[in-house]
């Protein structure tokens, strides 16, 4: 109904077996990573401070629905690579105004992901959406909506396939306990000092359907340690800080998106219990006032050497 036939959820083993995210994604992300936490994010637009209630901007924000672009004349064949434009929107709702923020679900669709990973992912605190850019102008509508709700955006980033890239969202390293619904339903935590909450975000083509855009979520914690490190990768070496820390898989998913198509992360009921994944991730308090995550994510296929 709101989705194209082309998004579909992908069971999450699939990325042990499909893109490799387990060498590079500790070193790399330290040094192409995005801050999400107010008030701007790393490398990007800063947010909007002005008086009056805040907007998300209509202009360039990769989810406003625009017109087709002419046919392309026809040129010689070259070769083409796939790359892929993530463009990220973070929108912070006071958490007393929760209730006013159940409108933008009304737009989205929750069945793409298996019952069993979507009622695991509740239980970690986690609320999944997904939606198409014909439905945004209502989705912004009941956003702007909401009294007192903040907005950070940032120029798109261009990602090569399978590249990591972490949406950090604290703005300094905390001392946290962080608890764990595993796939049994075993709750498990751990205390992690002067850490960093993040995002880890990886996409590129699907490999049945190159047309397709496949996204990988999943949240970590990452604790800072002395000196630096240097990494091979296709672009050459990269010295990255030195870090530690731990991949939540049992509280990411992994999904299949066609052109238009973009997924919400927000935090759930189960939120509210302490140290939860989604509570400790997209919960947050910022001057005496206490802010859900809304975080909208639309990775679009670009290929280059393509005729047009």
């Amino acid at each position: 109904m709101l989705m194209q036939a082309g998004c579909r959820a992908v069971p999450i083993g699939r990325v042990r077996g499909g893109w490799v995210i387990a060498a590079m994604v500790v070193s790399l992300l330290a040094s192409v990573g995005c801050d999400l936490a107010r008030p701007r994010w790393l490398g990007g637009g800063e947010s909007s401070d002005e008086q009056g209630p805040e907007q998300i901007v209509d202009a360039d924000t990769a989810f406003t629905l625009l017109p087709p672009t002419p046919a392309a004349t026809q040129q010689p064949q070259r070769p083409v690579r796939s790359t892929t434009v993530l463009s990220v929107l973070h929108v912070q709702i006071p958490h007393e105004r929760r209730a006013a923020a159940e409108k933008v679900w009304n737009h989205l669709r929750e069945d793409v992901l298996d019952s069993e990973l979507a009622l695991r992912l509740r239980r970690n605190g986690l609320r999944v959406g997904f939606g198409q850019a014909q439905w945004w102008d209502a989705i912004k509508a009941a956003l702007d909506a909401i009294e007192g709700h903040r907005v950070s955006y940032m120029d798109a980033v261009r990602l090569p396939p399978g590249f990591p890239l972490g949406l950090e969202l604290d703005t300094e390293p905390r001392d946290q306990t962080l608890f764990l619904v595993q796939p049994d339903g075993i709750l498990s935590g751990d205390t992690w000092p002067q850490s960093r909450n993040v995002l880890l975000v990886t996409c590129g083509p699907d490999l049945q359907q190159a047309e397709l855009v496949h996204l990988f979520v999943y949240p970590e914690v990452r604790q800072r340690l002395p000196g630096w490190r240097w990494v091979r990768t296709e672009a050459g070496l990269w010295q990255t800080p030195k870090q530690s820390g731990r991949i939540f898989h049992a509280a990411g998913f992994s999904v299949v998106l066609g052109p238009g198509e973009f997924v919400l992360l927000a935090p759930s009921a189960d939120a509210e219990v302490f140290g939860l994944i989604g509570g400790a991730f997209l919960i947050s308090e910022e001057d005496g006032r206490r802010y859900d995550s809304y975080v909208f994510l639309r990775p679009e296929l670009t290929h280059v050497g393509r005729p047009g």
